[in-house]
Order: C-alpha cells, then structure tokens, then sequence
C-alpha cells in the first residue's frame, strides 16, 4: 500500500509539478546569474572602457 507522498512523488515525477514560471515575471536566481554572466555584445571591453573614461573625466573635474 503507497502512502498519499508517495503518489504525490510519482505525480510529481511524471508531469513535472506545477508551472512556476507565469508568477511574479521576475527571473529565478539561475536566470539571473546565467544573463548576468552571459557573453555580451560588447563583452567586458565596454564596461572597462566606461569607467577608464568616467575616471578620466573624474580626475580632470578635480583639477
């Protein structure tokens, strides 16, 4: 005789559980982490050269 988890795990097995995904339409942690560090267009030269500017344009409002 299977217990009432034990039929709740062969469901879960067999259709994959219920849909998440169309909740809050924000991303899941492994989402956020695999767009965070997918490659980009620009790669991380634009975001070197960006701030190299931004320190340039610091150091000559300094002065």
């Amino acid at each position: 005789m299977s217990s009432n988890a034990e039929a709740m795990a062969t469901a879960f097995e067999q259709d994959g559980g219920p849909d998440l995904s169309a909740g809050s339409g924000k991303r899941t942690k492994a989402e956020r982490v695999e767009h965070k560090h997918s490659s980009q267009p620009g790669g991380d030269t634009r975001k070197v050269v960006q701030t190299a500017s931004n320190g340039e344009a610091k150091r000559k409002e300094k002065w």
